[in-house]
């Protein structure tokens, strides 16, 4: 699912509102989320799971066109924990 399409799902939901703000209310959902993560905040949504950061560290990888190696900085990735009720959902069907 794109932006574009979450977005049409909540204007049909969501018919007694503009269409702009519903944009509005959903930019500034994921731009909460955005800068929670970057301070290394946890961000957890019941029954549906919770987005935390997680290191991964430096290694030597290799140049895929010249086979050359290189080494990769640490860096930050966002982990998605699924709930319980998720799982339950998910595996149901």
């Amino acid at each position: 699912m794109k932006k574009s399409d979450l977005l049409l799902i909540l204007e049909k939901k969501f018919e007694y509102l503009p269409k702009r703000e519903v944009e509005r209310t959903l930019e500034k959902i994921l731009q909460f989320f955005s800068s929670n993560l970057s301070k290394g905040n946890r961000i957890e949504i019941r029954d549906f799971g919770s987005l935390s950061t997680r290191l991964r560290k430096s290694r030597i990888g290799r140049n895929p066109s010249t086979g050359e190696k290189i080494k990769i900085k640490d860096k930050l990735l966002v982990h998605f924990t699924p709930g319980k009720k998720l799982k339950k959902i998910i595996n149901e069907e």
